[in-house]
């Protein structure tokens, strides 16, 4: 064992079942454990300092499991291409290890990277640590399409391999080299917190969300819902509550996206407490049906052109959202919480201090964006969702935000959430709002919802004044979602006539979707 290797992290923020890094351990004496903070990130604009906090968190974290292994995590700046490049060339690696990403943007990186090492006569592993099935065998078992309904996936999903058993973290690992200091690449003394980029106006006192991060944290709670064996059992995510004030679900969405928690891992440990009962809940609303979903939007993300856009995106009906200044403005108030609906804006609050609601809550907002309510794009509205969450994944959220503004996927757009009905369902008190929207807290429960309808003396006694203290609503729901189910059945009849629905770009004909649960 001999040489120097060099592991990148990318979402695999972790040791336990990271089989590039162990492949890099077998063969070096040297290893050099690296993640790339690319400077296109580094913006709060496009990046909240939850989401970016929760990542730099989990290196922290991550940083320290090495050392307990006699090593240390290297965070540099800049590239990951240039980065790589630079090192290979300067510490003479002769292997480069990492887990590859099904995003476009990822694929083509990937592709770059092989490019340079095989051009360098470098060995290279890469394997899809992100997720439980090879994206490519999923396509050849569907001679090359695309499947885009539950049914047809997990038909292909019970056809193809068992996921891989996770393995254990690793007990050592080989130092990276003495007094590390490239000499063209720009790396941080220790692992940066947000104070370290101030220069890019990231404020520390903005983190406010309350996950803790990192791999040990991610698995004890993963431990710790799995110890509920009947919760576990009966599980169905659309049963969830969506205004807990403590989440009715997992709660494992970040530590997944990030890659603190293993994928496998989580897989084969449900699977095991399953085997335990004769009867459970099954996919697609089961917890099991959650990493299914996960898998579909993956496999749609990876092999469908522009996934992350209306235009060119053959999956995509085109729709002519609103445009302008005006819907500038109603995506600002929607996005601050000021649409005068307190549920919607109690969701895109919570959204914004915690980085994280629950899937239904995800839905209430997206539609009320979309077709439901402001009939603005979605794709602005899933680049709100991108800065905030700190659970922010590429594939699902593209996939949840078709979805939502039945745009792809499914159909129905008759359905609509209501923006004071839907919450009253699991909480007819008003607690959720109460809590994330706390100018309405003493607001009695009939007038919760609706605080627009109650008299003047009872806006007084609550010490909230509507259209004062909080925005009347935006828009009259009622009115403004028929019109829009006329405009959308408008775009679905020009999209028909223009042989532009996803039926024709994809062999498969589109089957009735099973549910509308996916995993958060």
């Amino acid at each position: 064992m001999s040489g120097v290797a060099l592991h990148w992290f990318r979402k695999g923020i972790r040791l336990h079942d990271n089989v590039p890094l162990t492949k890099a351990i077998e063969s070096c004496s040297t290893l050099i454990p690296i993640f790339i903070l690319d400077t296109d990130f580094l913006d709060p604009k496009k990046v909240s300092a939850n989401r970016l906090g929760f990542l730099l968190d989990s290196l922290k974290c991550l940083d320290e499991d090495l050392q307990e292994r006699g090593s240390r995590l290297i965070v540099a700046k800049g590239k990951p291409s240039e980065v790589i490049f630079s090192l290979i060339e300067e510490f003479k690696i002769n292997k480069l290890t990492f887990e590859r990403g099904t995003e476009p943007f990822n694929k083509d990186l990937d592709d770059e990277l092989i490019g340079i090492v095989n051009a360098n006569d470098i060995e290279v592993y890469s394997n899809w640590g992100h997720i439980l099935f090879n994206p490519d065998h999923i396509l050849a078992l569907n001679n090359g399409k695309t499947p885009v309904t539950m049914n047809v996936f997990l038909k292909l999903a019970s056809s193809a391999p068992t996921p891989l058993k996770p393995i254990p973290a690793p007990e050592k690992i080989p130092p990276p080299p003495a007094d590390f200091k490239p000499k063209n690449v720009e790396i941080f003394i220790s692992t940066p917190t947000l104070s370290d980029l101030k220069e890019y106006g990231y404020d520390p006192e903005a983190m406010t969300t309350w996950f803790k991060a990192g791999e040990k944290e991610g698995i004890k709670i993963m431990e710790d819902f799995l110890k509920q064996k009947q919760r576990v059992a009966s599980f169905e995510k659309p049963k969830t509550k969506p205004t807990a004030l403590l989440p009715d679900t997992t709660a494992l969405s970040p530590y997944l996206s990030v890659g603190s928690l293993s994928v496998r891992l989580f897989y084969h440990k449900l699977l095991e407490v399953l085997k335990s009962f004769k009867r459970h809940s099954k996919p697609p609303v089961s917890l099991e049906g959650q990493l299914y979903w996960r898998e579909l939007t993956y496999l749609i993300g990876y092999s469908t052109p522009n996934f992350h856009q209306m235009r060119e995106n053959p999956l995509c009906y085109q729709i002519p959202w609103t445009e302008g200044e005006a819907a500038q403005e109603a995506l600002k108030k929607w996005e601050m919480g000021q649409t005068g609906y307190p549920a919607v804006d109690a969701a895109m609050n919570q959204l914004r201090s915690d980085g994280w609601m629950h899937h239904l809550a995800r839905h209430l907002v997206a539609c009320f964006l979309t077709r439901g309510d402001l009939w603005i794009s979605w794709e602005l509205g899933r680049d709100v969702f991108d800065k905030y969450l700190i659970d922010a994944d590429w594939s699902i959220n593209n996939f949840s935000w078709h979805w939502m503004s039945c745009s792809a996927f499914f159909y129905q757009f008759f359905r609509c959430y209501g923006p004071v009905s839907f919450f009253k369902k699991t909480d007819p008190n008003g607690d959720y709002i109460r809590k994330h929207v706390p100018i309405l807290a003493k607001y009695p429960v009939k007038y919760i919802y609706e605080p627009w309808e109650a008299p003047k003396n009872v806006q007084e006694a609550a010490g909230c004044i509507i259209g004062q203290d909080y925005p009347r609503p935006i828009v009259e729901h009622k009115t403004v979602s028929q019109a829009n189910m006329g405009k959308l059945k408008k775009a679905y009849d020009k999209n028909k006539a223009d042989r532009a629905k996803p039926a024709k770009v994809n062999a498969e004909k589109l089957e009735k979707p099973l549910a509308k649960s996916k995993l958060r």
